[in-house]
C-alpha cells in the first residue's frame, strides 16, 4: 500500500470537493440585486431607463440620449440604448410610458468654450459615449463622455443625489444647467446662483405628456444643486444671449453655466428636488446626503434595494431567466414615487402645501389603467406598507382634487386611457394585503365618483356616466371608445362592489355587482362580439375580428376576452366552451408585439390582452394555459435591450412576467387569489412582511416541461385551478410536478374551474 500516494489522491479529491463547494456557495449566495440588468427594455421596446434611483425615489439621475429619436416616438423615458450620444442627465423619469415625459432639470458636464446657447438646443453640448465605459445597477449609474474626456458617476437617495465628475482633459471644466431640454420644455422658471456656496437653486414649471405644451397641466419643481469646488465663473443664457453678470434669471428660455478652475479635476455635485419649496429641497439634500461621500451614499441605497429585492428569491432556471425575473421585480419598485419631503410636506392636488402623517409617505405617478392588472398585486405582496400609503395617497388626491385620479403625473391629473382604473387598482391592493388606509372614506369616495361626473381637478371623471346609468352602456356614437369604456366600467363596478363588501356596505355591493354586468348589454349574439352600440340601441354593422370602432388601442377580438370578472358568463353567452376554445385557439396561434391594434391575434404588449391565455382555465383545458404562458415567458422576455414585448408601462409588463414565472396569475380583479399556470423555476420563495413564507417548488421545471402533472398544496393533492391569497398569506408550500407532456385530466373538471361572477 502506497500511503503517500493515497494521501495525495485524497488531498486532490478533497481540494476538488472544496472548490466545488465554494463555487456552488458563491452561486447560491449571489444576491438578487446582482442579477438586475438595467438595460432590459432600453431598446426598441420597453421605454425603461438605466439611471440611479432609490426604491420609489422622487429623484432619478439618468442620461438623456439624442433628442432626434423622439421624433420617431421612441426613447420616451429619455434613454435609448442604440443612440450614440448623451445630451444631459435628467433628475425625474417615468418608466416605460407610451409617450415621453419628465426628464426634468438636465445637467451636462462639458470641457471647452461655451460659445453656443443650450436653450431649446438639445444637441448643443451632446457627447458620444460607449457602452463599454457605461455601468448601471440599482442605485448607480456611470459613464464616460467621450467628446469631453469626462467620467461621471451618480447615486441617489429618495429625494437627493450625489455625483462625481472627473474632468480628465486640459480644457476649461464646466457644468451646464439646461431646464428647457426636458421632455416637454418648460413654461416658466427661475435660476439663482449663490457663488459663495457653489450652489444653484430655483424652480421650473413644466408639464405636458405626449408632446403637449408644458403650460398645459403644469407642475412646479423646486431644486438645488451644490458643488464641492469653488466657482471660477458663472452665468446664464436667455434665449441665445449669454449673460456673464448677475446672480438670477427668470423666464421660459433660460439656462445656466458654472465654470471651475483648470485644476478642478474631480468635482462632486449634490442635487435635490422638492415640489414644495427651494428651502425644502435644501432640507432634503442636507438631511439625506450630509457629506460628500458618494460611496457611502450608494451603499445606503444598495441596502434599500436589497431589502425589497430579497423579498422574493428564485432557484433553478437559467442565469438569463434569473436576470429577467429580478429585473422585472426591480421595474416594479421604481414607481409610484415618494412625493413628500423629509419634513413631511407635500404639494397636494389642490396645489396647497399639506403635511403627511408621520411614519407614512405621499405617493404620486400612477398609470393605473396599465398597472391595476399586475403591478398593484405584486406591490401589495412585496411592499404592503408602501402599497397602503399609495391607497391613502389616492384618497388624499380625491379629497383635495375632487375625485380619484386615473393617470396622474406628480400632482396633476392627465386623464389618459379609458375607464376609472383607480378603483380596481385600489381594490387589488386591498385584496392582496395592503389595508392600512381609511377603508370607509375610500368606499364613500368611490360611491360618490361612480354616480356622478366628478373628475379629479375637473378632468376625466366617469365619462358618459348618465348614459351608462340610463342605457347600461356607453354608446359608441357619443364616445368613440364606448366598448372599451363599458368593459372597463364593468371591472370598475366589480372593484367598487368588493370594497363595499369589505367595508360592510352590502346594499351598495349588490348594486355595483349588478351594474358590473352592464358589459353584456354590448354583447351581440349575431356577431359574437362585445361591440359598439348606438344610443338608440342599434348595434353597429359589419363587426369582425379587426374592427377598431369602439375600442381604445385594440379591436373586437382583442377586447372580447377583457371581461375578467365575468368570463364564465361570457363563455355561456358566446356559444359555450368548445366554440370559445376554438376562437381562443385561433387568437393565441400568433403572438403580436409592438403596435398591433389591427391584428386579429394576441397582442402581448397591450394590457387588455394580458389575461387571455388564462381563459383556457375557464374552458376546462388548463394545459393550453400552461403551454401558452410558458411560451410567453420563455420566448418574448429576454435578457437583452429589446427584452420586453412592449412598453413596460410603469412595471405592468414586467409584473406579468413575474407572475408567469411563478406560475400564478391574479386573473380575477379585486379578488385575493391566483389562477395557475405552472412555474418556470425549481423554487420561488416569497418572504412576507409578517415573517411567513410562500414556497413554490416545481420538480422538473424547465424550458421543455411546461405542463402541470400534479400539485400538492401544504402536502395535500389538489386539481383546483384557483388558490386564495388568504390561504397563501398564512404561509404555504406549493409542490408542482412539471412534465413535457400534457396531463389533460389534471384541472380539467368543472369543479376545478376558477371563480367567476
Amino acid at each position: 500500500m502506497n500511503l503517500n500516494h493515497n494521501l495525495y489522491l485524497f488531498a486532490q479529491a478533497f481540494a476538488m470537493l472544496l472548490l466545488t463547494t465554494i463555487s456552488y456557495d458563491a452561486n447560491a449566495q449571489k444576491q438578487p440585486v446582482k442579477y438586475v440588468n438595467n438595460y432590459i427594455g432600453t431598446g426598441s421596446e420597453g421605454n425603461t431607463y438605466p439611471g440611479a434611483q432609490a426604491p420609489f425615489g422622487m429623484i432619478s439621475v439618468s442620461p438623456s440620449t439624442n433628442f432626434a429619436d423622439y421624433d420617431n416616438a421612441m426613447a420616451r423615458s429619455g434613454y435609448k440604448y442604440t443612440q450614440p450620444d448623451i445630451r444631459g442627465f435628467g433628475l425625474t423619469h417615468f418608466s416605460g410610458v407610451g409617450c415621453h415625459a419628465m426628464q426634468d432639470l438636465l445637467l451636462m458636464p462639458v470641457q471647452g468654450e461655451l460659445d453656443v446657447s443650450p436653450v431649446n438646443n438639445r444637441d448643443a453640448y451632446k457627447s458620444s459615449f460607449s457602452h463599454a465605459d457605461e455601468k448601471c445597477s440599482p442605485g448607480l449609474y456611470q459613464a464616460k463622455l467621450n467628446d469631453y474626456n469626462i467620467g461621471i458617476k451618480f447615486t441617489a437617495t429618495q429625494r437627493s443625489s450625489i455625483g462625481l465628475i472627473n474632468f480628465n482633459g486640459n480644457q476649461i471644466p464646466s457644468v451646464l444647467f439646461e431646464p428647457t431640454n426636458s421632455a416637454n420644455n418648460i413654461s416658466a422658471g427661475r435660476l439663482h446662483i449663490d457663488a459663495k456656496h457653489s450652489r444653484i437653486s430655483g424652480y421650473i414649471t413644466t408639464g405636458g405628456f405626449c408632446w403637449r405644451d408644458p403650460a398645459l397641466l403644469p407642475y412646479t419643481i423646486y431644486f438645488v444643486a451644490e458643488f464641492d469646488k469653488p466657482l471660477l465663473r458663472h452665468g446664464f443664457w436667455k434665449d441665445n444671449d449669454k449673460q456673464a453678470e448677475g446672480d438670477s434669471i427668470s423666464g421660459r428660455n433660460i439656462a445656466a453655466y458654472f465654470t471651475f478652475a483648470a485644476d478642478a479635476k474631480k468635482v462632486h455635485i449634490k442635487t435635490a428636488i422638492s415640489f414644495v419649496s427651494v428651502e425644502n429641497a435644501i432640507l432634503n439634500m442636507n438631511k439625506e446626503i450630509p457629506n460628500w461621500n458618494l460611496e457611502q451614499t450608494y451603499q445606503q441605497t444598495l441596502i434599500s434595494w436589497k431589502k425589497y429585492l430579497n423579498k422574493i428569491t428564485v432557484n433553478g432556471g437559467t442565469e438569463d431567466q434569473k436576470t429577467i425575473f429580478y429585473t422585472a421585480v426591480y421595474h416594479n419598485l421604481l414607481q409610484p414615487n415618494v412625493f413628500d419631503d423629509v419634513n413631511g410636506e407635500y404639494s397636494g392636488f389642490d396645489f396647497k402645501t399639506h403635511q403627511v402623517v408621520q411614519g407614512h409617505h405621499k405617493y404620486v405617478n400612477f398609470s393605473m389603467w396599465d398597472t391595476y392588472r399586475t403591478t398593484a398585486n405584486l406591490q401589495a405582496i412585496l411592499a404592503p406598507a408602501e402599497a397602503s400609503d399609495m391607497v391613502q395617497s389616492l384618497l388624499l388626491d380625491a379629497q383635495q382634487g375632487g375625485a380619484f385620479p386615473n393617470w396622474s403625473m406628480n400632482n396633476e391629473e392627465y386623464g389618459v386611457m379609458n375607464g376609472y382604473s383607480a378603483f380596481p387598482f385600489i381594490a387589488n391592493l386591498y385584496a392582496f394585503g395592503a389595508r392600512n388606509f381609511d377603508l370607509q372614506a375610500v368606499k364613500e369616495m368611490m360611491k360618490k365618483v361612480s354616480m356622478n361626473y366628478y373628475g379629479c381637478q375637473g378632468r376625466h371623471g366617469w365619462l358618459n356616466i348618465e348614459d351608462y346609468k340610463k342605457l347600461g352602456y356607453v354608446p359608441v356614437d357619443k364616445n368613440g371608445f364606448g366598448v372599451s369604456m363599458t368593459e372597463e366600467y364593468g371591472v370598475d363596478d366589480y372593484a367598487i362592489a368588493k370594497i363595499c363588501m369589505a367595508a360592510g356596505d352590502q346594499a351598495s355591493a349588490k348594486y355595483y355587482l349588478n351594474r358590473s354586468q352592464n358589459v353584456f348589454n354590448l354583447y351581440n349574439p349575431t356577431s359574437g362580439f362585445i361591440q359598439g352600440k348606438n344610443a338608440n340601441g342599434d348595434f353597429i354593422a359589419n363587426v369582425t375580428d379587426t374592427t377598431s370602432k369602439g375600442y381604445n388601442e385594440g379591436n373586437a377580438i382583442q377586447y372580447l376576452w377583457s371581461v375578467p370578472h365575468s368570463i364564465s358568463k361570457l363563455i355561456i353567452k358566446a356559444g359555450g366552451k368548445k366554440q370559445m376554445e376554438n376562437r381562443l385557439d385561433h387568437f393565441m396561434s400568433r403572438i403580436e408585439i409592438g403596435w398591433a391594434p389591427d391584428k386579429p391575434y394576441f397582442w402581448m404588449g397591450n394590457e387588455p390582452c394580458f389575461g387571455a391565455a388564462f381563459v383556457y382555465n375557464y374552458l376546462q383545458t388548463p394545459w393550453k394555459t400552461q403551454y401558452q404562458v410558458h411560451r410567453m415567458a420563455n420566448n418574448y422576455y429576454k435578457n437583452t435591450i429589446d427584452g420586453l414585448p412592449g412598453d413596460d408601462d410603469v412595471g405592468a409588463m414586467s409584473a406579468l412576467y413575474v407572475f408567469c414565472a411563478i406560475g400564478v396569475y391574479p386573473y380575477l380583479p379585486a379578488e385575493g387569489g391566483f389562477t395557475l399556470s405552472g412555474p418556470i423555476f425549481n423554487q420561488v420563495t416569497i418572504n412576507l412582511d409578517h415573517h411567513k413564507k410562500i414556497i413554490v417548488r416545481a420538480a422538473g421545471a424547465g424550458l421543455k416541461n411546461p405542463y402541470i402533472k400534479s400539485l400538492l398544496i401544504n402536502g395535500k393533492a389538489t386539481t383546483k385551478l384557483w388558490i386564495n391569497w388568504s390561504d397563501l398569506n398564512k404561509g404555504a408550500t406549493l409542490n408542482f410536478n412539471m412534465s413535457a407532456s400534457a396531463n389533460k385530466n389534471w384541472g380539467a373538471s368543472l369543479a376545478d374551474v376558477p371563480p367567476s361572477y
